[in-house]
Order: structure tokens, then sequence, then C-alpha cells
């Protein structure tokens, strides 16, 4: 449904909207209008904007950082999706670019969001010596993923902030249904994409030799200036 108030404002009155909206699809009662207005006037401050009307009409959150992508198929079916592993943005390019989500506010062209999906760069994480050593009486690292012991981790849950590997967490919420962290159970309400980087005890051994080497010429320097 395109509105013609949709492009002469942004913003505009509920009672504005209602009016426009019932010249070409009569409300037929107060229940039904206010069921609408509590659908769609998602701030609750009595103005219906183009960002509420054209994207959340076909949008719900079925709780707290999950959304359900509702699209009508060209046989004319009413379908809905839970984005599992992707974030809702990109959900949406994804449904657009395979033919689903189409028309979301009436009009043949879809909204690109694609600014708002850029990748973030991975966060790295330095394994410690004495991780490391810890890992090491247990006989394994602390880089292998601790479900399958076969990847690497390169996922960390928000907010718990645990790690483990992609394929563990996706293959976890089909059979968990999404419940929580595989770990501690905690709800998952974002993950974001790691790389552990290895202890290499070469290199710190080098790096501990080159700072004695360095502590012994400071302190010649101090005796040095003590004769002085």
């Amino acid at each position: 449904l395109s509105l013609s108030l949709s492009s002469r404002s942004t913003l505009v009155p509920w009672k504005l909207f209602r009016f426009e909206l019932s010249l070409v699809h009569p409300i037929s009662s107060g229940l039904e209008a206010m069921a609408l207005k509590t659908t769609i006037d998602l701030t609750c401050n009595d103005y219906i904007s183009n960002f509420e009307f054209d994207v959340f009409t076909r949008l719900s959150c079925t709780r707290l950082g999950q959304w359900a992508i509702g699209y009508v198929t060209q046989e004319g079916e009413i379908l809905q999706t839970i984005p599992q592993n992707k974030s809702l943005c990109q959900a949406l390019l994804d449904g657009h670019r395979e033919g689903f989500y189409l028309y979301p506010d009436g009009k043949p062209n879809n909204p690109d969001l694609s600014f708002a999906v850029q990748s973030p760069l991975e966060d790295h994480i330095t394994v410690t010596q004495e991780q490391y050593e810890l890992y090491c009486e247990m006989g394994s690292t602390f880089q292998l993923c601790k479900i399958c012991a076969e990847n690497d981790k390169d996922i960390r849950i928000e907010p718990c902030g645990h790690l483990l590997c992609t394929p563990c967490l996706t293959a976890w919420q089909v059979d968990s249904e999404g419940q929580g962290c595989p770990f501690c159970r905690a709800e998952i309400k974002g993950t974001e994409q790691i790389v552990v980087d290895a202890f290499d005890p070469k290199r710190q051994h080098n790096r501990n030799s080159a700072n004695g080497r360095q502590q012994l010429q400071n302190d010649d320097h101090d005796d040095d200036t003590e004769v002085l």
C-alpha cells in the first residue's frame, strides 16, 4: 500500500494518517484502528513515519534481539521467516536479492540497506603465556574449539563472551532452537567474528632475552653514572 501523504512528508500525525488511509482502505471499527496504531506507531508519540510504515509493517519482534520477517509469495501466500546467524539488514538484503522481500512500501524499488552491513574488522585475541601453559597441561590449545575439538575458535558470543567455532554455534542453534549460549545458557544477543593469535614460545623467549639484554645495558649505564 502506498499513500499519497508518504511522498509529501516523512512524519505525519496519526489522525492525518488514519484519514488518508481510510480513503483507500476503510477502517471498520475503533478497535481495528487502535490495533493498527499500536502496530505501526512504535514510538507511541501519535506520529507515523515513513520508516515505521514502510518497514515495520512486515517486521515483528518475536523476542529481544530477534526479528521475524513477513512477506507475500508470488502465489499470494503470507509467510514468515526468522533470520538465523545474520543481522536483520543482511537478511533483508539477501531476501531481496533472492526475490522474496519485494515492494516493501508499495514501490518497485527496495531501500538500499547495504551501507548498514559493512563487515567490521575481526577482533584479535592474543593467547597469554599463562593460558598457553594451562592448556598444554591439559593436552590442548586455547584456540581449539572445546565443543568439536577440530576447528579453531572464530566467533564470540555476546554478552557472555564465550568462544567457539561457527559450525558448532550453527549446529547448536538448530538443535536447541537457538536457546542461549551452549556453555552457560545465557541469552545470545549478538556474535562477533574473532581471530585467536596463538602463543609462540620461541617468540616469547626471544622477547624475554631482548628485555634481559636491555636491562643489563641499563644497569651498566646506572653503574657508570654512579662512578662519575
